[in-house]
């Protein structure tokens, strides 16, 4: 080769070819490892949040949350925020969507919310004053809501078998399109929706759920902690996944509850007790749902990590879930950049 020829790379040496080639992988996989693929969590930190209401429109994720105010010491929200994403990274913070006094007939306790997509409407199921369920309806994710009804859709003075605590309301829609609400704090109801989503379409049941053995498991009692790990406590969810129907609950307020799950065949139950969700967090509260977004799985929780451990002002999380051969859940390890 004259020593004028340019170099190029068809006259380039098979070594130096393949120094090339491991730059560029080497490069490559050190921009894949490099690059997010999620918020760091908690993914709100300039406000506190809790019990997230994942929900995906479109091709957009949207989390509804409840607001715990900057110097709570009680449960006194008053307002529910939204946040939503198209890469699980980038967050747009909604504002307020609703609030309690949009609520003529509500008083207190804008706790944990849900949202769903039916009729052309997006629809908000949001409990307040511990013992009531409204429903809002909007035209967008973000709104603006009105009250869809006037009156709560649920509520414990005209209807006491929803249960002495009819909150933490949570949405299925199941491949019929029938629409079914789960509720209940210490004893988790069911019920069948009308497709206006305004008015019940069956009776209030409770939701059996049985551990290996065929045997009920334990509720919570008043002022009491259901016994670990099977126990209800409160915050009901459901996702389907390859026809089955997973149940999703937190086991109490101690220091080792987490969110656990059930599977059953029908979105009425019963469901039989399968395991852990994730790992118990800086909380003595447990909320979250399990949703699949750009195929894959997430959990949505809440700890108290950046208020440095107040139950009272908590902060929304996410991470991956994934599943054994089985269609087992295998046990989220939170993940956290506080720590």
């Amino acid at each position: 080769m004259s020593p004028y020829t340019p170099l190029t790379t068809r006259n380039l040496s098979n070594s130096f070819r393949h120094f090339i080639l491991f730059v560029f992988v080497y490069l490559s996989a050190l921009l894949a490892w490099t690059t997010p693929i999620k918020a760091a969590n908690p993914f709100v930190r300039h406000l506190f949040t809790a019990d997230p209401a994942a929900r995906v429109f479109g091709d957009r994720l949207y989390v509804y949350t409840s607001h715990d105010q900057n110097d709570a010491t009680y449960y006194d929200m008053v307002d529910w925020r939204l946040f939503s994403t198209d890469d699980l990274v980038t967050w747009k913070d909604h504002g307020a969507v609703f609030q309690l006094k949009d609520f003529a007939w509500a008083k207190k306790f804008a706790w944990a919310p849900d949202a769903i997509f039916a009729n052309g409407k997006y629809y908000l199921f949001l409990p307040t004053d511990r013992n009531k369920i409204g429903v809002a309806v909007g035209d967008t994710p973000a709104g603006p809501f009105k009250d869809a009804i006037g009156a709560p859709l649920i509520d414990y003075s005209t209807t006491p078998e929803a249960g002495s605590e009819p909150i933490d309301p949570a949405l299925f829609t199941d491949d019929d399109s029938s629409t079914w609400l789960y509720f209940g704090c210490r004893q988790p109801m069911v019920v069948k929706l009308d497709p206006s989503l305004t008015k019940l379409a069956g009776p209030l049941q409770q939701v059996v759920i049985l551990d290996p053995s065929g045997q009920p498991v334990p509720r919570a009692k008043p002022d009491k902690q259901p016994p670990l790990p099977r126990g209800y406590g409160e915050a009901p969810s459901m996702f389907k996944r390859e026809g089955r129907y997973y149940f999703v609950y937190s086991n109490g307020w101690a220091k080792d509850s987490t969110l656990v799950y059930a599977i059953g065949d029908s979105p009425a139950g019963p469901f039989t007790y399968q395991g852990k969700v994730m790992n118990h967090v800086a909380c003595s509260t447990h909320h979250g749902m399990v949703c699949e977004f750009r195929g894959k799985w997430y959990v949505f929780y809440h700890t108290a990590e950046l208020s440095g451990g107040n139950g009272f002002r908590r902060s929304v999380c996410v991470d991956e879930l994934t599943f054994a051969p089985d269609g087992k859940i295998i046990p989220v390890t939170t993940t956290s950049s506080l720590k």
